[in-house]
């Protein structure tokens, strides 16, 4: 006996007009999520470059407070990064750099912790280091006792 074949006229699949739908979808969303994200970046940046400069402040203090290497320990702003710096900044002994390029800092130039005021946590000088970006505005105090506040 023959049977015939019947074949499946019905075809699976996308048409190509429902690929182009959901294309056209994903891309308008993407394209109004851009200026969120984007702002999200910015803010992080600047959260990110507050962070690094409150650690390099505490990281500086704590040498200086632990006789590390019984030298002067500071950091200081130079080349679009801030420095810790063993000895002095513009020739330091020692120096570990981190990148602010996104940044813009104000406010600082040059602080150090050394001798008996230095083992006590006490800076050079107090200051009050202005980091911002066009997402907002963070300010860093520190103050002749060493104490370090933060203006988010």
């Amino acid at each position: 006996m023959f049977h015939a074949k019947k074949y499946n006229t019905s075809e699976n699949g996308f048409s190509f007009i429902e690929l182009l739908l959901v294309v056209a979808i994903v891309a308008i969303i993407a394209a109004s999520s851009a200026p969120f994200i984007s702002r999200f970046l910015r803010q992080n940046e600047l959260e990110v470059a507050t962070d690094k400069t409150v650690s390099v402040i505490r990281k500086a203090q704590s040498y200086a407070m632990s006789g590390k290497d019984n030298d002067i320990w500071g950091f200081c702003y130079t080349d679009e990064n801030i420095r810790l710096y063993r000895n002095n900044c513009t020739s330091p002994v020692y120096s570990e750099d981190f990148d602010l390029s996104k940044i813009t800092v104000s406010g600082l130039t040059d602080i150090s912790f050394s001798g008996d005021a230095g083992k006590r946590g006490e800076p050079s000088s107090e200051a009050v280091i202005i980091i911002e970006n066009d997402a907002g505005t963070n300010s860093v105090s520190i103050n002749y006792a060493g104490g370090i506040s933060l203006n988010q």
